[in-house]
């Protein structure tokens, strides 16, 4: 297929976003109308992402495709590039929007007669073609851009509900942390630009960059998109915004957004940037590390599903960021077999937690819609209420925490060779913390099994708490729909991961020219370790056959034992009372408490106890035990150094904003002296 076809296709999918979005918002009195359009127009444009995104990938087209539109002004070049790199998150976007778009038509049925929904429809179409604008700009000032209206877009999706002041304070901690992200990179780029005299991102050449530079440009960049990704300590917004906004948003938000800030690290630090230094990598690993474990435990410290969900995504970053760091090491020391299997690792587990990530927060969405809370303690016997969605979410819980045969373990399963390969491929310090976070990783992993235990047992099983999930029914069709596609792909990406595996190494080929799955000794099966290292295998589709075969033996057994068995009903033991009622069963807040423990000096538990006294000092009438954690990063980091930004602000008020026109003058004079010594020193 020739390169004009495929970016007609591809430009084609952004004219169909653009238009939806213009045609919803003129037709905002028709809550139908504008939904069709809006959604339908979503899916057609995702399609056509994914269509350009998979012919690229299969090697059907072996170069980059690019547009360039030109212009005497160098900075206003347009330039549009379809590499391998693009197109693997052309297809992340792509996909999800496309089933996101699904579960819309029946999720935002929320709303109606509630709020403009055609707004919505408008935002939710610029902001997944803002996305796919940021992953295809071919110059850095058109990534700024396109980083900027993703970013604005975003903003305004997450203040929808805008009437909440929750949502109000959501969104402002959104805005401030995205543009000081959006400072850092400007300064890294800046630096690129002064030192290669080039705004083209292929074209910029590390050679001409001094070492110190270069270091420097690399924090600059990693601080600007590590804020996007929700690296902790700049994390602060994610858990204010992904609750704030509506769920089919928050599903694009931890699904794709935050992996724009990924698209970033791997554009810029380890392609452009050429990574020299260990240490790069190092701060990659360790940032990583200690993301994926507090990620987890302030997760399990939440009760709010859609917050606690949020938490994960911090923890999942960090995965990400573990694969990323290990791959900036080996590229390093010249071990490119190494960094193209940490590469994949990382990449994989970013399509798979988009994938089972997403599907949890269409989860998350169900739940709110049926039952209008997103407390889990006031939650409980939902399976029975909601079957679908009880299964859906199971296997996404099942996925994120990495059981086999789902997709989050073959991801999880290639990071953890990747380090243990690449304990021995570099100084003794970074295998030392190579060790120590492949530790932290099966910690997560642990912590994350114990999360999501909670969540689906508070949520789904036992008996309804309040009246709102006792009169909880299954979600409509559309979002079944959606979920049920995601669901299907978290089981194929983990029982047949070659497949994705082998897209992958398009990327490899691009960054590193060298493939993995020419290294695997079966391809029909999953391996973990190249051949010529020699090490462990697995097999997930045959790991399933096994499982159904056990399962259907123990059921072969159990009917053969019971079909003769004499049933007898009793009363279970029940510390004394004859009917338990569901105040009588574990509660999130209960379950959690082990571990609220063993991390008290990082939650800092706060106690109240409230008790109305009775008729006598053994008698009360009513008695409520509040438990909460402290927010460590906001008290102790973020409350402080707002605190001094005021306080600074406020005495530079009156030296700078004295109300004179004199001194406004002096200003100008001053500046402009300035800059005249400035040019006459630099040209002389």
């Amino acid at each position: 297929m020739p390169d004009s076809a495929v970016l007609y296709i591809f430009f084609t999918g952004l004219f169909i976003f653009f238009t939806g979005a213009i045609i919803s918002l003129l037709l905002h009195s028709g809550f139908r109308i504008s939904t069709l359009i809006s959604y339908t127009s979503a899916i057609v444009a995702s399609a056509c992402g994914i269509f350009v995104s998979l012919l690229k990938l299969s090697n059907f087209l072996d170069h980059p495709v690019s547009f360039e539109l030109t212009t005497n002004i160098e900075f206003l070049k347009l330039s549009f590039v379809i590499d391998n790199l693009s197109a693997f998150f052309i297809l992340l976007i792509s996909f999800l929007t496309l089933v996101v778009s699904i579960y819309s038509f029946g999720y935002v049925k929320h709303y109606e007669n509630k709020r403009n929904t055609a707004l919505l429809g408008a935002l939710y179409n610029l902001f997944a073609a803002s996305m796919l604008l940021v992953v295809t700009s071919g110059q850095i000032f058109l990534f700024l851009i396109s980083w900027e209206i993703m970013s604005l877009v975003s903003y305004f999706l997450v203040v929808y509900e805008n009437d909440n002041k929750e949502v109000q304070k959501a969104g402002l901690i959104y805005i401030i942390m995205t543009h000081i992200g959006t400072a850092f990179i400007t300064a890294g780029f800046v630096l690129l630009y002064k030192f290669t005299g080039q705004t083209v991102i292929n074209m910029i050449d590390p050679a001409l960059i001094p070492d110190s530079t270069k270091s420097m440009v690399f924090i600059l960049l990693f601080v600007g998109f590590g804020t996007k990704a929700g690296i902790i300590p700049l994390h602060i917004w994610l858990p204010y915004a992904h609750p704030a906004a509506p769920s089919n948003v928050s599903a694009l938000m931890s699904g794709v957004l935050i992996k724009t800030a990924i698209y970033g690290i791997v554009r810029f630090v380890l392609e452009t940037l050429s990574p020299e230094f260990h240490w790069w990598g190092i701060v990659i690993l360790v940032i990583g590390a200690i993301s994926t474990v507090l990620g987890v435990a302030f997760a399990l410290m939440e009760h709010n599903i859609k917050r606690l969900l949020a938490y994960h995504s911090i923890e999942n970053i960090g995965i990400i960021l573990m694969g990323v760091g290990l791959c900036v090491i080996a590229t390093a020391s010249g071990n490119y077999t190494l960094a193209a299997l940490s590469l994949t690792a990382a990449l994989f587990h970013t399509f798979n937690h988009s994938v089972f990530k997403g599907l949890l927060f269409l989860g998350a969405g169900s739940i709110h819609f049926a039952t209008g809370t997103k407390d889990i303690e006031k939650l409980g016997g939902l399976i029975k209420k909601m079957p679908y969605t009880a299964i859906f979410f199971l296997i996404a819980s099942l996925s994120i925490c990495a059981i086999p045969p789902f997709n989050g373990f073959v991801s999880e399963w290639l990071t953890y060779q990747a380090m243990f390969l690449g304990i021995n491929s570099g100084s003794t310090i970074s295998n030392l913390i190579i060790l120590i976070s492949a530790a932290l990783l099966a910690l997560a992993g642990a912590l994350a099994a114990y999360c999501f235990v909670k969540v689906f047992g508070v949520s789904f099983l036992a008996l309804p708490r309040t009246q709102h999930a006792a009169d909880a029914v299954e979600v409509n069709r559309p979002m079944l729909a959606g979920m049920g596609v995601l669901t299907t792909a978290c089981i194929f990406l983990g029982v047949l991961p070659s497949f994705f595996v082998k897209l992958l190494d398009a990327v490899n080929l691009q960054l590193f020219d060298t493939a993995i799955t020419g290294n695997i000794s079966s391809f029909s099966s999953f391996i973990s370790y190249p051949l010529k290292a020699g090490g462990a295998s697995i097999f997930p589709a045959g790991l399933l056959l096994i499982a159904l075969l056990l399962f259907s033996i123990l059921a072969f057994i159990i009917i053969l034992t019971t079909s003769k068995t004499k049933i007898r009903k009793y009363g279970t033991w029940d510390c004394g009372y004859k009917n338990p009622d569901s105040g009588m069963q574990y509660s999130a807040t209960g379950f959690s408490k082990p571990a609220r423990i063993v991390f008290r000096s990082i939650f800092r538990p706060q106690r109240e106890l409230k008790v109305e006294d009775g008729i006598g000092p053994y008698f009360v009438k009513a008695a409520k035990y509040n438990v909460s954690t402290l927010s460590v990063f906001e008290k102790y980091f973020y409350n402080p150094l707002i605190k001094k930004v005021i306080n600074f602000a406020r005495k530079a008020r009156f030296t700078i904003q004295t109300g004179s026109i004199h001194t406004y003058l002096l200003y100008i004079f001053v500046t402009i002296l300035l800059m005249f010594v400035y040019y006459a020193v630099s040209y002389r």
